[in-house]
C-alpha cells in the first residue's frame, strides 16, 4: 500500500510541468466553507466543501502526526520531535483530526494561492491557511500541542509570524499540552 502512494506520487510529479516554488496567483479567500467527513482527512489536510465542489486543503507551517502508520518514517520523525513513541504519535494525530473537525464543524474560511501540494497547481491538495471565528487552525493545533511547526512556508511569511509560532510551542510545552504531557 505505501508501495503503491509513493509510485503515484512519484507520477504525479513526473507528469506535472515544472512548477515554481510558489504559484503565481494572487491569494484568494474563499469563505463559508464546511468540513466534509472523508476516510483521509487528518488534523492538517481535509476536505472541504466551498461553493458547489469539493477540495483537500492542506494547511501551511504545520504538521499533525498521522492517524496510522500508513508512513512509518513520518511518525517516527513525529513521535521524535515530540519525544513520545510511534504509538502515541498516532493517537495525538486523531487528536488532532478530532480538534480540526470539531473546530471547523460550524463554517470557516481558507486563505489560499492555489498551490498543490506534491506536484504544483494540478495536485489534488492545495495549501490553504484556514481561519475559523478569527483565530488561525495551525495557531489552534500549535498552542493546543497537537502540531509541530514545520512544512510548506510561503513568501512573505514574517519573522513576526514565525515568532509566533514558537511562542505558541513553547508555551504548549511549557503547560504540557497535547504530546508535550505524554513526553517524558
Amino acid at each position: 500500500m505505501k508501495t503503491l502512494r509513493w509510485l503515484w506520487i512519484l507520477l504525479v510529479l513526473a507528469l506535472a510541468p515544472p512548477q515554481p516554488l510558489l504559484a503565481a496567483q494572487p491569494w484568494q479567500i474563499l469563505e463559508n466553507c464546511e468540513w466534509v467527513e472523508a476516510r483521509n482527512n487528518d488534523g492538517d489536510s481535509f476536505k472541504v466543501r466551498w461553493n458547489d465542489g469539493v477540495l483537500t486543503i492542506r494547511l501551511y507551517f504545520v504538521d499533525t502526526p498521522e492517524v496510522d502508520y500508513n508512513y512509518r518514517d513520518r511518525v517516527e520523525a513525529q513521535a521524535e520531535y515530540f519525544g513520545i513513541t510511534p504509538e502515541q504519535a498516532i493517537e495525538v494525530g486523531k487528536m488532532a483530526r478530532d480538534f480540526t473537525r470539531k473546530q471547523l464543524f460550524k463554517g470557516f474560511s481558507v486563505r489560499t494561492r492555489w498551490q498543490g501540494v506534491f506536484g504544483g497547481e494540478r495536485a489534488l491538495r492545495k495549501y490553504g491557511i484556514v481561519t475559523v471565528k478569527g483565530r488561525d487552525l495551525g495557531e489552534l493545533l500549535v498552542a493546543n500541542g497537537l502540531a509541530r511547526i514545520h512544512g510548506m512556508g510561503i513568501r512573505g511569511k514574517t519573522w513576526d509570524e514565525v515568532q509566533r509560532l514558537r511562542e505558541l510551542e513553547a508555551h504548549a510545552k511549557a503547560a504540557r499540552k497535547g504530546a508535550w504531557g505524554l513526553a517524558s
